[in-house]
């Protein structure tokens, strides 16, 4: 949710996402031109904005359709994923004159698209919006209003916007239906008494249907008819409220309101939750899936393998004298080459494959319909490219142990990990930077016996 007091409002921060110097200016320029004391961030590329962004906060963003390092749409979408911008304004600056790629940045959750020769326009857009963010309460929100009669829908979209709220009006059910499942919307605000192939019930028994984001939309809907049996309907149909026509326009706003802000705060639960199973399985330093999701996943990983007939082989990666880098050059430039050497396996993982990090400076990765032929092959890749790893001109080595399960051994992931365990140290036993090989075999002899 994005509720702005007064008190807060009498400093804005805008952050402008622009690589020209040239345009940098000219939205500088238009900004200060207000007369609102509005402080202002520049950055000049996607990475800088992310980064930026973890540590400030900021009220309005202004974002270049093209940068550096990124396409500004795609940005777009990821701003729209963070608790800290998904729910304030994303001007996007356009310039060229593609249609498709201003409907693109929409789509990505852009609140307005102007060219870069429209300073009139976004000089408009701006004042207005400083108007309604120095209000006691402004939410910013994009509404899907679906209603067919003209005078209704110019008069509700007219006080909606002037509330600060994105309005997408549609004529019809058929064609909302397909504009929902191209943007993000914070509430479906329908007329039910809809003529056409479809009715606004009909609609709502589609959304109904729908899975993922669009579970959570409320639906605020609103009909001339008046009685109860028909509230029944619709409420069990699906809607979260209902509203009588003709509509008071403080009563509409209120509900309005408080369905954009139920669902802003929906939407930062659920981006919790993401961060929370994210951090619950990887690791916190090199990003890689953690000890814990190895132990989760692995063994069925090497159950699929065994029910689809296919060779597995597990790899237990260990860094040689690590201990003598913390000692000699501190534990923060150890945790430099963990993460150095994380990247490096990461990259070399395909999509099928596990890679994390055990503990310490031990590293598990767990290969899928690789035998043990490969698997060779794979480790000296692997062995080759951490030497090659450099951190402030450190010797970095790895000793690795693999083992592989065959499509006709029955081995299990204990069965594996000792095996790739015991190859670990006898590669570190026998001279450091080097693979050996166990027999996973032996060790299912072992268990049977």
């Amino acid at each position: 949710m994005q509720a702005f007091s007064t008190e807060y409002h009498s400093h804005l921060r805008a952050l402008i996402i622009e690589p020209s110097l040239h345009y940098q200016g000219v939205f500088s320029e238009v900004l200060v031109a207000l007369n609102f004391e509005i402080e202002i961030e520049i950055v000049c590329s996607g990475k800088d904005a992310l980064q930026c962004l973890k540590s400030e906060a900021f009220n309005l963003i202004f974002l270049a359709m093209d940068l550096p390092d990124t396409d500004g749409s795609l940005l777009c979408a990821k701003l729209r994923a963070l608790p800290q911008s998904m729910n304030i304004p994303i001007v996007m600056l356009n310039s060229n004159e593609s249609e498709m790629s201003s409907q693109k940045a929409l789509v990505s959750g852009a609140t307005e698209v102007f060219h870069t020769s429209e300073l009139k326009e976004l000089t408009t857009y701006l004042d207005h919006f400083i108007t309604y963010a120095n209000t006691e309460e402004f939410v910013y929100g994009r509404i899907l209003y679906i209603e067919e009669q003209h005078s209704d829908a110019i008069a509700t979209e007219r006080l909606l916007e002037n509330e600060g709220y994105v309005v997408n009006h549609i004529t019809n059910a058929e064609d909302a239906l397909n504009v929902l499942l191209t943007a993000h919307y914070d509430l479906i605000l329908i007329n039910i008494m809809l003529q056409g192939k479809k009715t606004g019930y009909t609609f709502i028994r589609e959304v109904q249907k729908l899975t993922g984001r669009y579970i959570d939309i409320p639906i605020l809907a609103i009909s001339p008819i008046d009685d109860i049996q028909r509230k029944l309907e619709l409420l069990n149909s699906g809607v979260s409220d209902y509203i009588k026509k003709p509509v008071l326009d403080k009563e509409l706003l209120a509900r309005v309101r408080n369905f954009v802000n139920m669902r802003h705060l929906l939407d930062q639960v659920e981006h919790q939750r993401t961060e929370m199973r994210e951090l619950a399985m990887h690791d916190q330093l090199t990003k890689l899936y953690n000890r814990y999701f190895l132990m989760d996943i692995g063994p069925k990983k090497i159950r699929e393998a065994q029910r689809h007939d296919v060779p597995i082989s597990f790899f237990m990666i260990d860094l040689d004298y690590f201990k003598e880098i913390n000692d000699t050059h501190g534990h923060a430039m150890g945790d430099q080459v963990l993460k150095k050497v994380a990247i490096t396996l990461d990259e070399l993982c395909r999509g099928e494959d596990l890679c994390a990090r055990f503990g310490g400076e031990e590293f598990v990765m767990i290969l899928s319909h690789c035998d043990h032929e490969a698997a060779i092959s794979k480790a000296e890749l692997i062995r080759l490219a951490v030497s090659k790893v450099k951190v402030n001109d450190i010797g970095i080595t790895a000793s690795i142990g693999v083992a592989t399960k065959e499509p006709n051994d029955d081995a299990d992931f204990d069965s594996l990990f000792s095996a790739a365990d015991k190859a670990v140290y006898k590669a570190k036993g026998t001279g450091r930077n080097r693979i050996e090989v166990e027999e996973i075999k032996k060790i299912s002899l072992l268990n049977k016996a």
